[in-house]
C-alpha cells in the first residue's frame, strides 16, 4: 500500500466537501457545471487532455452540456404550477481518495515548483457520492414526491492549473476528468 501525506489525505477530504456542496447546489438550483470539466478548461484543451469522460446510466455523454441537457430534461417534465423544486438531489454520503498525490498533466514548470507534492495541492482525486434524487411535485416534504431514486456518482479530480497560478481563493481548485454517474 502506498503512503499518502496526512496533509494531501485533509486537503482531500476538504476538496470533496467543498465540491459536492458546490456541485449538487448547482443542480438543485438549476445553475450551470459544464465549466467545471477539462473539456472546457483551455489549460488543459491546450495540453492534450483528452475530454472529460462522462457516464451516464451507462451511456456516454459526449460533452458536460450534453449532461446539463439530461440534467434539464429531468427539470422539465410535467410538474405543478407552484412547484418549483421537482427534482431534488440530497447527498447521503460521500467518501475521497488521493489516486495521485503528484498530478502534473498540464502544469507549468512554475507551479511544479511552487507546489511541492505533499502540500494539498497537484493531486488528483477521487470522489464517491451517494444519495437519492426526488422526481415529480413536492408538497414540502421529501416523502411526498412521486418517484425517488438512489444515485451513485464517482468523480475523478484533477487540479485547476488556472485557478492555483491565481491563488486558492479566485475559483475552484479542481476540475472533473472523469464522471459516471448511475440512478437505481
Amino acid at each position: 500500500m502506498a503512503y499518502v501525506d496526512d496533509t494531501n489525505t485533509r486537503c482531500a477530504a476538504d476538496a470533496a466537501a467543498k465540491f459536492v456542496s458546490w456541485y449538487y447546489n448547482q443542480i438543485n438550483e438549476a445553475k450551470g457545471i459544464s465549466q467545471s470539466y477539462v473539456t472546457n478548461n483551455e489549460t488543459y484543451k491546450n495540453a492534450g487532455h483528452p475530454p472529460a469522460d462522462i457516464c451516464v446510466n451507462g451511456l456516454v455523454c459526449a460533452t458536460p452540456e450534453d449532461w446539463e441537457k439530461l440534467l434539464a430534461q429531468q427539470r422539465d417534465a410535467p410538474k405543478a404550477a407552484t412547484d418549483k423544486k421537482h427534482v431534488r438531489y440530497l447527498v447521503d454520503t460521500y467518501d475521497t481518495h488521493v489516486i495521485n498525490a503528484d498530478y502534473r498533466f498540464g502544469a507549468t514548470q512554475n507551479l511544479i515548483d511552487l507546489h511541492g507534492v505533499n502540500d494539498g495541492v497537484r493531486m488528483m482525486i477521487m470522489i464517491n457520492v451517494s444519495g437519492t434524487v426526488y422526481f415529480g411535485v413536492s408538497m414540502g416534504n421529501y416523502d411526498e414526491y412521486a418517484v425517488k431514486q438512489h444515485f451513485n456518482d464517482v468523480f475523478i479530480l484533477v487540479p485547476n492549473w488556472d485557478t492555483l497560478g491565481k491563488g486558492s481563493k479566485y475559483g475552484k481548485k479542481f476540475l472533473i476528468a472523469s464522471q459516471t454517474y448511475r440512478a437505481y
